[in-house]
């Protein structure tokens, strides 16, 4: 009976797969690229990013949430980090490009933005909001 409880999730799993036209071993390369995605999130509260020191890695695929918790509207701005890095930006703010690539995205009041990327270049980055009065910095550090 114990060895039937351990292979039920898989068995549940696979007839899941079946019902909605995946092959086991689709599910399980889907599975291993979202573990391999390194997850940061940053909320913006109270005119502060939390955490103010995020630590990425070289080399490693990043999905970095921004998350604005405040009443007001807050900007990402990252100095330096995305010169010439390729980037995906999501979720319901307003980015900015400039002849550099990627300048700031500016996220709504309980909105979000999802910036998908691979830092290419250790090193130490500073980051601003640069809304009119606020004093929001942080760091970002690639190792």
């Amino acid at each position: 009976m114990t060895a039937f409880r351990r292979f039920l999730p898989a068995l549940a799993l696979s007839a899941w797969c079946l019902a909605v036209g995946y092959t086991a071993v689709q599910s399980t390369v889907s599975l291993a690229e979202e573990v391999s995605e390194e997850l940061v999130l940053v909320v913006m509260h109270a005119r502060q990013f939390d955490p103010p020191v995020i630590i990425l890695h070289t080399g490693r695929k990043t999905h970095l949430v921004l998350r604005n918790e405040d009443a007001e509207l807050h900007a990402f701005v990252p100095r330096e980090l995305f010169v010439g890095v390729g980037l995906n930006v999501g979720g319901n703010g307003a980015p900015e490009f400039d002849d550099s690539g990627f300048k700031k995205v500016i996220i709504p009041s309980g909105g979000r933005a999802d910036i998908r990327f691979v830092p290419e270049r250790a090193g130490e980055y500073q980051f601003v909001c640069d809304m009119p009065g606020h004093e929001m910095r942080g760091t970002i550090r690639v190792e």
